[in-house]
């Protein structure tokens, strides 16, 4: 088992105690590792999703905790990111292809907690776009 595995494991162990701040700890501590590996390795799939996973983990936790604006904001670091590789120009076709398959794993979690959490309107509304934008992707690709 790789380090970040071993990491993630250890907070899940500690989430299901509710020992929050060690769960806490382990999460951002395999987000971090996950985050230099993910440099250096940046086609590697498992990677990445390793790192989504650990933050969405973050996500979970500070929900759990009744913080949903930092819960927000770790579902929102991957997702922003993906966007940010799959517009960029300087990313090759194969990353942007990465980033924009993990989209698909990225969006159902805000959206999902959108309907938990109350949102702006304007926000609710980008979402709402680009909700219909990947099921229209979907529909080209068939």
């Amino acid at each position: 088992m790789y380090q970040w595995q071993s990491l993630l494991a250890d907070g899940n162990d500690c989430f299901h105690k509710k020992d929050w701040s060690q769960a806490e700890y382990y999460y951002k501590d395999a987000a971090f590792c996950l985050e230099l590996l993910c440099a250096t390795n940046t086609k590697d799939i498992q990677l990445l999703m390793g790192w989504i996973c650990a933050l969405h983990n973050l996500a979970t936790l500070f929900e759990v905790q009744n913080n949903p604006d930092l819960s927000l904001k770790y579902l929102l670091i991957p997702h922003n990111r993906m966007l940010s590789i799959t517009a960029s120009n300087e990313q090759c076709e194969d990353m942007k292809l990465i980033a924009s398959n993990a989209l698909k794993i990225t969006f159902m979690p805000i959206l999902m907690f959108s309907k938990r959490h109350p949102i702006c309107p304007s926000c609710q509304q980008s979402l709402e776009e680009f909700k219909q934008n990947l099921e229209a992707q979907q529909c080209d690709i068939h």
